[in-house]
């Protein structure tokens, strides 16, 4: 395990706003020894609810952004094959807009969907509203079919990928 001791400072005045990785240990102990030290600078006094202390686990293959990753992310939802459906963070909650990035964390597709099906050869997605859906396979990295029904979705994928049936999961969880 790596524990990375995290600071991130939000502010009225934007100018103020700061993010930074202090460091990573190798114990959760050692993280805190310095959290509380780095208390006692003027810099970080009064600011104790803005450290925050991760622990990853060394050598998972979904850790493969390093010790830290820059996002606006409201949400990532972890697929299987390193797949990962992503929603920025914005107040409209009304909007469904998601990107879905490959395990090179290259965009393969955005826009509005509200449910998903993950497999480990494709993800079928869905957006209530339009009816539309797609199944991305995730060996091409791209969209190979759009339908309008569950029935049409469900016969392209039995015949493409040999499943009999499949459940939708909901993207935007309340």
């Amino acid at each position: 395990m790596v524990y990375e001791l995290f600071f991130s400072y939000y502010d009225q005045d934007p100018e103020n706003d700061e993010e930074m990785i202090i460091a990573a240990y190798s114990s959760y102990e050692k993280a805190e020894s310095a959290r509380k030290k780095l208390l006692e600078q003027p810099r970080f006094k009064g600011k104790e609810d803005f450290f925050e202390i991760h622990d990853f686990k060394m050598n998972e293959p979904w850790w493969d952004e390093g010790f830290w990753r820059a996002t606006r992310s409201y949400f990532i939802i972890q697929l299987l094959r390193g797949y990962v459906i992503e929603k920025e963070q914005e107040h409209n909650s009304e909007n469904h807009n998601i990107e879905i990035r490959n395990q090179e964390d290259r965009l393969v597709y955005q826009g509005s969907m509200d449910c998903y099906y993950d497999h480990e050869k494709f993800l079928c997605l869905k957006n209530i509203e339009s009816g539309e859906m797609y199944c991305l396979d995730k060996q091409q990295g791209k969209i190979q079919y759009e339908a309008n029904t569950y029935e049409d979705m469900l016969k392209f994928v039995r015949q493409r990928y040999q499943i009999e049936i499949f459940g939708w999961k909901d993207i935007f969880r309340k």
